[in-house]
């Protein structure tokens, strides 16, 4: 008859060899004998750690009472908690593991894994790290290190180790699908469809690197092919809420809002608490104009994972209540044109009765000082002693149930500085003609820059235009191009003259007309009452909704819309038309 040890060694034989439920069995006739034998019951728990995890944790943890210096225990306790999503557990289980053999690679690579889902990314980083160092050779560690890397978005680093773990082990699915999200990252978008094409080549069954080959594809404006795409990877894993959720943008991207819509709902059926879900089906019914519902669902976004730090404040959240008195902090949350087109909400919330404290950023702060129903304007940090609640400013027409036909559009409800405006009002006299402010080009950071902006060269021939002066009012990186306009097309550039939007804003107010492309500009000058027209490319964002020409937002502004993806020519086309007949040219 075979002793104890021998009958374990005889299972572990069997476990090794990918026979668990022989192992399973001899395991259990063990504790039938020894029922406090720590290696049956720690390995019974590895066993049943797939099928029975809850059971596993019970047996591993009894193992451990028994035995508490068994560090491959802990370690194996861990990794069910893990697979069960308690992280915080898991990291505790390791750090025992770690304490009591501080070499073990798989310790330190487990804990860094779960320090990177507790959201510990440096630590993460630091933790994997050692587990490299101390097991150079495993691709697995390296992986699990661009991943944390690539949670910092440092993408560079992250990719170089990606290369590491794939010069180790070339067939590694996740890491060369993580190099094509990195290089993505790094706007290297056909260098990453060739690691995507590899990927799904090697494993067709692969549904997240379908999904992530789509979003390259519609990246590169492949509109078609990246939706077949997502639609694999559905077929191939029809649980996968990512997959739904980009298939909706590229319907989104399509203007095929309906279809959108469609797989939005899909992407919360397979999973109703996913933030990217409720966020992107708010975006679509806000698109379609259904605010009621869309405000709701939008507020999703401030459990993304790249919900501003803000959405965290340890002081309550307004909830639309009275405020009595209080001082209520209204922050920005997004980019500087959702600043400009949400603070309209201040005097509404004012109007209850609360002090309202303006977040905002540094570049708005001058412009928005001075505006009716705020008692103070900051920017960067906000001392909590400075308010009573707070509320993101993207959440409040939400909170005030704006619909299509109640939004508070009364404008202007921004002004420039008087003395400014006087100051250009003189200098702008003295130019002839139609005085037309010029914006061409977004932020290059924006992640939908390269659709929104349009190349300078292109307004030429709204420059020849007789009685049309066109005037650069253009910021950031685009606007050393005003100084030496292309072909020599006529160009007066006040660009060098703008410090802030305080300045734009006095600019703006002795412009006959502004034309700009979908940014900040685009705001400002709607919200000081301006004639605007803005050029929109053909999926726009979800503000400007589909197929109008005006804005419910915005009453001074017109909107000229591309017809087909990425061609500017027929809208600038339109914009010259009308200004033919503006000038009566």
């Amino acid at each position: 008859m075979a002793t104890i040890q021998e009958a374990l060694a005889i299972a572990v034989q069997h476990h090794q060899g990918g026979r668990v439920e022989v192992a399973a069995g001899i395991y259990r006739q063990i504790l039938q004998v020894a029922p406090r034998q720590a290696d049956a019951l720690h390995l019974l728990g590895v066993a049943l750690r797939r099928q029975q995890p809850a059971m596993a944790v019970r047996l591993i943890r009894e193992a451990l009472t028994h035995n508490p210096e068994l560090a491959e225990a802990h370690i194996n306790l861990a990794n069910v908690l893990q697979d069960l999503g308690r992280p915080g557990e898991a990291a505790a289980s390791f750090r025992r593991a770690l304490a009591l053999r501080p070499e073990l690679d798989g310790a330190w690579g487990g804990h860094a894994f779960a320090q990177r889902m507790l959201g510990r990314l440096d630590a993460s980083v630091a933790d994997y790290r050692r587990a490299v160092r101390l097991a150079p050779g495993l691709a697995e560690t390296r992986n699990g290190l661009a991943n944390a890397l690539q949670d910092l978005k440092r993408y560079g680093e992250a990719a170089l180790c990606y290369r590491h773990a794939l010069a180790l082990e070339p067939t590694h699915a996740s890491a060369s699908n993580n190099l094509s999200i990195a290089l993505r990252e790094l706007r290297r978008p056909e260098e990453a469809l060739l690691w995507q094409c590899r990927t799904v080549a090697r494993d067709p069954a692969f549904a997240a690197a379908h999904t992530s080959l789509g979003i390259t594809l519609q990246e590169l404006g492949r509109l078609d092919e990246a939706a077949a795409c997502h639609a694999r990877a559905i077929a191939c894993e029809p649980g996968l809420t990512a997959a739904y959720n980009n298939l909706g943008n590229t319907h989104q991207a399509q203007n095929r809002l309906d279809a959108a819509i469609v797989q939005y709902c899909h992407a919360l059926h397979t999973d109703p608490d996913s933030p990217d879900a409720h966020r992107n089906l708010g975006i679509g019914l806000l698109v379609a104009g259904r605010f009621a519902e869309g405000w709701r669902e939008y507020e999703g976004r401030l459990r993304c994972k790249d919900a501003p730090v803000l959405a965290d404040l340890p002081k309550p959240r307004w909830g639309g209540e009275a405020l009595a008195g209080r001082r209520i902090l209204l922050h920005s949350e997004q980019g500087l044109g959702d600043t400009i087109q949400f603070c309209r909400y201040a005097p509404l919330v004012a109007a209850r009765g609360g002090q309202v404290v303006l977040g905002v950023q540094p570049s708005l702060t001058r412009l928005l000082h001075g505006m009716r129903g705020v008692a103070e304007v900051r920017s960067g940090g906000v001392p909590l002693q400075a308010f009573d609640l707070h509320i993101q400013m993207l959440s409040l027409p939400g909170l005030f149930g704006t619909t299509l036909g109640s939004v508070p559009a009364q404008v202007p409800y921004l002004y420039p500085e008087p003395e400014m405006a006087a100051r250009w009002a003189e200098r702008l006299g003295r130019l002839t003609g139609l005085r037309v402010g010029l914006v061409w080009a977004g932020s290059p950071g924006h992640g939908n820059d390269k659709n929104r902006s349009v190349r300078l060269d292109a307004f030429a021939p709204l420059a020849a235009l007789p009685g049309v002066t066109l005037v650069s009012i253009q910021k950031g990186p685009s606007e050393g191009l005003a100084a030496d306009p292309p072909g020599g097309m006529p160009l007066v550039n006040l660009s060098p003259d703008i410090a802030d939007f305080a300045d734009t804003a006095a600019i703006a107010a002795n412009l006959d007309l502004v034309i700009c492309v979908d940014t900040s500009v685009a705001h400002l000058c709607g919200a000081l009452g301006r004639p605007t027209w803005v050029l929109l490319p053909f999926a726009p964002d979800w503000r400007w909704m589909l197929e109008r020409e005006d804005s419910p937002w915005y009453p001074t502004m017109r909107l000229f819309r591309q017809e087909r993806p990425g061609d500017w020519s027929g809208v600038l086309a339109r914009v010259a038309e009308a200004l033919r007949a503006r000038t009566g040219g």
